[in-house]
Order: structure tokens, then C-alpha cells, then sequence
């Protein structure tokens, strides 16, 4: 149970928990773990044109990614990753499709970050996959009081 675990990490409190999760779980199951990392992008409208900016840099989403993948190899655990793109309204979507076509059997994610009207304008990641995921879905808490 659970060989192929994909993880979702931000490079936050909340993703540094998903990896000590997948890490133990992968520890005890003999699995592998296919860490991702979702560079976000937002649309951007200005009048008659809109334009797609990235929130972070590349160079820090992959940064976000090979940390993660130090961190679980330095535990013994087979893991690669990746750095995927991906507009912020379809991040849930997007993780869902990746577990399918790697085979994933879990899909690990922390909460979501928004709390009060934030959270009206920023759609839970974690709660969108947890909806439509095919396969299971671990929600990982950070530390109490951890921010992102």
C-alpha cells in the first residue's frame, strides 16, 4: 500500500511536514516519492489584454525541489522530482493529473494557507484535491503556529 506516493511541496513549514510524512510512510512501505513543485502563475488584465506572470522565479521552484529531494534521499528514501507550471486557480487540477499519469497511489499536500476573506479569494489547494483525487489524499499539518 502506497508504493508511489506523490508529494506536494511549497518550500513552506507546511511542505517541509510532507516531507517528514512521505519520508516515514516510504520508510515503512518500501515506496517511492515523486516530489512536485508548482511554479504559480496569475493572469494579470490590463483593458483589452491580459498577461500571465509567474509569482516566484524559476530558478527558486527548482530550488524548492531539489532541497526536497536532498532532504528524502539524505533518509534513504528513491525520490525524483519536478517543477511543473500552472495557473494558481488550477494547481488543485493539476496535481490530480500528475498522480494519475505517474501511477501515484497517495497524494500528500499540506493545508491550505488562507484564513478570513483570503480564503474567499484564494481557492484551498489541498481540499480541491482531496474532492476530485482518484486515489487517497494526506493532508500533512505544519508545526502549530508555522507560516507560510
Amino acid at each position: 500500500m502506497y508504493k508511489k506516493i506523490l508529494a506536494a511541496v511549497d518550500g513552506s513549514a507546511h511542505g517541509s511536514a510532507v516531507l517528514d510524512a512521505v519520508s516515514a510512510l516510504a520508510k515503512l512501505t518500501g515506496g517511492t516519492v515523486q516530489v512536485i513543485h508548482i511554479r504559480p502563475s496569475q493572469v494579470i488584465s490590463g483593458g483589452i489584454t491580459s498577461t500571465v506572470v509567474p509569482v516566484e522565479e524559476s530558478a527558486e521552484s527548482r530550488k524548492v525541489v531539489d532541497d526536497a529531494l536532498a532532504r528524502l534521499r539524505a533518509d534513504g528514501i528513491t525520490a525524483d522530482g519536478e517543477v511543473d507550471e500552472g495557473l494558481t486557480e488550477d494547481l488543485a487540477a493539476i496535481l490530480v493529473e500528475r498522480a494519475e499519469a505517474l501511477g501515484s497511489d497517495l497524494i500528500a499536500v499540506g493545508p491550505g494557507h488562507y484564513s478570513g476573506i483570503s480564503a474567499l479569494l484564494h481557492p484551498s489547494v489541498s481540499r480541491a484535491v482531496a474532492k476530485s483525487s482518484p486515489v487517497s489524499v494526506l493532508l500533512v499539518h505544519g508545526e502549530a503556529g508555522a507560516t507560510a
